[in-house]
C-alpha cells in the first residue's frame, strides 16, 4: 500500500501516536524512580477504574432504554377537594419560678408593639472557694486605677 492511497485519518492517527509515544520516553528518561512510580500509580488506578464506569454506564443505559409504564386511572367526576395545609402552633413552656403564663408575649397581628418580657430572676450572688487561698475571704477588689511612681 503506498502513502498516496492511504486516508489522511490514518496518517493523523499516526502521526498523534508517534508524538505520544516520543514524548513518553523523554519524560520517562528525565523523570526520578519516586516521580514514575507515582505516575504509574495514577495510571493504575484509572485503568482499574475503567470497567467499573463501564458497568455503570450500561446498568444506567440499561434502565433509560426500557423505563416503567404506569398506567394514570381515568378520572371519574369531581376531583377530590384539596386537602388544607397543615396548621402549625408554637407554644412555648414558661420558665419554672419566673412570672405567670400571661405575663408573657401574646402573638400580637395588629399594629400595636409585643408586650415587653418580664426580667428574669435575679438569683443571689454566686460564691467561690480558691483552694489554698486565705480562710477568711478578701475584700472585694476596687476598679481604681493603680498610682505609679514616676
Amino acid at each position: 500500500m503506498s502513502l498516496k492511497y492511504m486516508p489522511v485519518k490514518l496518517i493523523l492517527l499516526l502521526g498523534v501516536l508517534a508524538f505520544a509515544i516520543t514524548l513518553a520516553i523523554i519524560i520517562g528518561q528525565r523523570l526520578s524512580t519516586e516521580a514514575m512510580a507515582v505516575l504509574m500509580g495514577v495510571v493504575a488506578g484509572v485503568a482499574a477504574s475503567i470497567p467499573t464506569s463501564l458497568i455503570v454506564v450500561w446498568i444506567a443505559m440499561q434502565t433509560m432504554v426500557k423505563p416503567q409504564y404506569i398506567p394514570r386511572p381515568e378520572p371519574r367526576g369531581e376531583p377530590p377537594p384539596a386537602a388544607e395545609p397543615p396548621r402549625i402552633v408554637v407554644v412555648q413552656q414558661p420558665v419554672p419560678g419566673s412570672a405567670p403564663a400571661s405575663a408573657y408575649a401574646q402573638p400580637n397581628w395588629g399594629s400595636a408593639p409585643y408586650p415587653m418580657m418580664p426580667a428574669p430572676a435575679l438569683r443571689p450572688p454566686r460564691k467561690f472557694t480558691v483552694i489554698g487561698g486565705a480562710a477568711e475571704p478578701e475584700e472585694p477588689a476596687t476598679l481604681e486605677p493603680l498610682e505609679s511612681d514616676l
